[in-house]
């Protein structure tokens, strides 16, 4: 299991400092969302010098791995043009990265869940071939109306299994009632990347460790079933500007599960 921080948590910082924060807290990867103040990955990394080709060998150059790119990409949308989806497809094989993530999305009014469901996985299915044909696997957010293991595992029973996954995010499904083992039970097998955070019961977020998710079960759960990716911590300071700064939380969430690991005996 290896340990990597999202550029959401950090939605300022140039490439210097996302890898040095890289490299002093020992993080092996780096999730690309956010760069230098813009989500619109796609025009920043075309300006920055060589191209994204170019800014992914400064992260090889550095022994940090672009280790997953977030995609603002909503499979539940009712048009059809999956034009920018593909272009992002592009931009992460650019990258070297071997993911990219997208949202489920929330059920369109007016449409009942079963028509939603059999449209984002006809999406999901093609963008899974397109980024195979590309050496991309897009991987599906337990988010939204997808939130929970079951309905994730809705979805891609009929989305397949052709270049795509899941990112299971370790809070979301917990706190939409569901036990980290059924979760599990649920996807486990898919999950190819996951995405950490804390928060207490009435929705704050915190530091890891300072709320009432819980972690160690859930990082317990991903051990059982020999998840060998990356565990991704997830700050969101790009959404919420008044929680602690990257220069606080980064540091402090590579300490709380370098310390959670180890007590499970979990390799790094």
């Amino acid at each position: 299991m290896k340990l990597a921080f999202s550029t959401l948590g950090c939605p300022n910082w140039k490439l210097e400092q996302i890898l040095e924060a890289a490299r002093e807290n020992g993080y092996a990867g780096v999730e690309l969302r956010f760069y230098d103040g813009s989500f619109d990955l796609l025009t920043k990394l075309a300006e920055v010098p060589d191209g994204p080709e170019g800014f992914a060998r400064r992260f090889a150059d550095a022994g940090v791995e672009i280790c997953a790119v977030g995609s603002s990409v909503v499979l539940s949308k009712q048009e059809d043009d999956l034009s920018d989806a593909e272009r992002m497809i592009e931009l992460t094989a650019q990258l070297s990265a071997p993911y990219m993530r997208v949202f489920g999305g929330h059920v369109p009014e007016g449409e009942s869940l079963e028509a939603c469901r059999a449209r984002s996985a006809a999406k999901l299915a093609r963008l899974g071939r397109y980024g195979q044909e590309r050496g991309v696997r897009v991987l599906l957010e337990t988010h939204d109306a997808f939130i929970t293991g079951e309905a994730v595992a809705g979805l891609l029973a009929q989305a397949g299994d052709v270049g795509t996954g899941v990112i299971w995010d370790l809070r979301h499904p917990y706190a939409n009632g569901e036990a980290p083992a059924r979760t599990a039970e649920l996807i486990g097998s898919r999950t190819y990347h996951a995405h950490i955070k804390d928060e207490r019961k009435d929705g704050t977020m915190t530091l890891l460790g300072e709320g009432d998710v819980p972690l160690r079960e859930l990082l317990g759960k991903l051990r059982d079933l020999g998840f060998a990716g990356y565990v991704s911590f997830e700050w969101e300071k790009a959404w919420h500007p008044e929680i602690p700064d990257p220069e606080i939380a980064i540091p402090h969430a590579a300490r709380y599960l370098k310390g959670v690991l180890e007590e499970l005996g979990i390799r790094q």
